[in-house]
């Protein structure tokens, strides 16, 4: 293939469908700490994102190919979900280190052949970017930041013919969200919970995202630089008035 996608987090969740979806069209560059793409064919490069030395060796290994990076897909991700009391300030980093830093390094290493290639970036963030999420100061604060990490590197790589976008998805049903409510108390009930506040009735899925982000990492995008594509299914459009605003019923 004449191409090259690079996928973090290909192992599981939005990663994953992301690298099903663009397998037939650009030769799979897969990065993922302990995940296994499973049936897709990528080549698998096994480190933490956001370890600064592997990202320069990744980097020297792309820099002998022939191929254009096409592509570079920026899906790991972390959180911890904790009120502020309760959250150890070495978990509050390993949060901004993985969700923000992360990009910043692979960017920053991988610069001269995004610039060369004109390659398109595109970044998984959340809708905690745009709107608060309560005990989640340090998950809110990386998304929020990548947002602007990425408004910033638009205007950066533009004269390079290269670009950068941002995929904010709602609450979707990923390993890491499943993760967390087995560790909580009362699990199911919060997750309930959850899918009652989606206008659509049910959680976002990595198929509902993962269009977009390969979108994105298409021609057909080549216009876009800069955005921020919200996709959650209605949730920040919403405002829950609670079941009293409207008096209780319909009139």
């Amino acid at each position: 293939m004449d191409d090259m996608i690079l996928i973090t987090g290909i192992g599981s969740g939005i990663g994953a469908e992301t690298a099903r979806l663009l397998e037939g069209e650009a030769a799979l560059i897969g990065v993922d700490r302990d995940g296994d793409p499973g049936r897709v064919r990528a080549e698998l490069h096994r480190f933490d994102v956001r370890n600064r030395e592997a990202w320069h060796g990744l980097a020297a290994t792309l820099r002998s190919r022939s191929e254009r990076l096409r592509a570079v897909v920026h899906n790991a991700g972390t959180a911890e979900i904790a009120p502020v009391p309760e959250v150890q300030y070495e978990d509050f980093r390993r949060v901004i280190e993985t969700n923000l830093d992360a990009t910043f390094l692979a960017t920053q290493a991988l610069w001269d052949r995004i610039t060369a290639d004109g390659t398109s970036v595109v970044c998984v963030a959340s809708v905690a970017a745009v709107v608060g999420q309560d005990a989640a100061a340090g998950y809110v604060a990386s998304k929020g930041g990548l947002v602007a990490m990425v408004r910033a590197l638009a205007v950066e790589l533009a004269p390079h013919g290269a670009r950068i976008n941002a995929v904010s998805p709602g609450s979707t049903d990923t390993p890491l969200l499943r993760r967390h409510f087995e560790r909580i108390p009362d699990g199911e009930t919060a997750r309930a919970r959850l899918e009652a506040r989606q206008p659509l009735g049910r959680l976002m899925v990595p198929g509902d995202i993962a269009p977009v982000v390969a979108f994105l990492a298409g021609p057909g995008s080549i216009g876009m630089n800069g955005a921020n594509v919200v996709v959650d299914g209605g949730l920040t459009a919403t405002f829950d008035y609670g079941t009293t605003f409207a008096g209780g019923g319909r009139r």
